[in-house]
C-alpha cells in the first residue's frame, strides 16, 4: 500500500506560532517552525498547511481540533498533549516524543510514524486510512472502538496494548513485538501475524498447544 506524502515546498518562512497564537483562526502555510516552546499552552482550531516544524516541544500542550495537512514534524515533543478532535492529513511524525498523548476522535489519513515514541497514548474513537508505525514504541497504547483502515505496524513494541471492540481485519502487525495484548479473538479475525504471533494469541486466548 502506497502513502501519499507531505507535499512541503522547497521554500518557506520561518515564523513563531507565537505570532498568531491569539488569532480567533489561527492558520499558517508554507512555514517552518524551529525551537519553539508551547509547553502547557491552549491554541484552538489552530490549522498548518505544507511546513516543516522541528525541535519544538508541545509538552502538555492543550491543541483542539487542530488541522494539520503536508506536514513533517521532525524531533518534536508532544507528551502529554491534548489533540482531542486533531484531523491530519499526509503528515509525518520522525523521531517524536508522543507519550501519553490524547487522539480521542482523530481522523488521520496517510500518516507516517517513525522512530516515535507513542506509549500510553489514547487512540479512542480514531479512524484513519493508510497509517503507518515504523520502528515505534507504542506500548500500552489505547486503541479503544476505533476504525483502523490500511493500518501497518512495522517493527514496533506493541507490548500491552488495548485494542478493545477494534476490528484488526487488514491491520499488520507481523513485524512486531509484544508479550502481551488486550484483543478479543472475534477482532483479531483477518489481523495479519506471523507464526509466532499466532502462537502468542493462541495461548492468550486460553488454548493449550501440543504437538504430536
Amino acid at each position: 500500500m502506497k502513502r501519499n506524502q507531505p507535499r512541503i515546498p522547497d521554500h518557506l518562512l520561518s515564523v513563531q506560532l507565537q505570532d498568531v497564537r491569539h488569532d480567533e483562526d489561527p492558520f499558517l502555510q508554507n512555514a517552518c517552525i524551529v525551537d519553539e516552546r508551547l509547553d502547557g499552552q491552549t491554541i484552538e482550531r489552530v490549522q498548518f498547511t505544507s511546513m516543516l516544524i522541528k525541535n519544538s516541544s508541545f509538552q502538555g500542550a492543550f491543541l483542539p481540533e487542530l488541522f494539520v495537512t503536508d506536514v513533517r514534524f521532525e524531533n518534536c515533543d508532544f507528551s502529554n498533549a491534548d489533540l482531542t478532535g486533531i484531523s491530519i492529513h499526509r503528515v509525518s511524525f520522525h523521531n517524536c516524543k508522543m507519550l501519553g498523548v490524547n487522539f480521542t476522535n482523530s481522523r488521520f489519513t496517510d500518516v507516517l510514524f517513525e522512530e516515535c515514541i507513542c506509549n500510553l497514548s489514547a487512540f479512542v474513537h480514531a479512524k484513519w486510512e493508510r497509517v503507518w508505525f515504523d520502528k515505534c514504541q507504542v506500548k500500552d497504547a489505547d486503541f479503544f472502538d476505533c476504525k483502523l483502515k490500511h493500518t501497518y505496524f512495522i517493527k514496533s513494541n506493541l507490548d500491552s496494548a488495548s485494542f478493545d471492540e477494534t476490528p484488526l481485519k487488514g491491520v499488520e502487525i507481523r513485524t512486531s513485538e509484544f508479550e502481551s495484548m488486550t484483543v478479543s479473538i472475534k477482532e483479531l479475525e483477518g489481523c495479519i501475524v506471523s507464526s509466532l504471533q499466532a502462537i502468542q494469541f493462541a495461548s492468550m486466548l486460553g488454548l493449550e498447544i501440543r504437538d504430536e
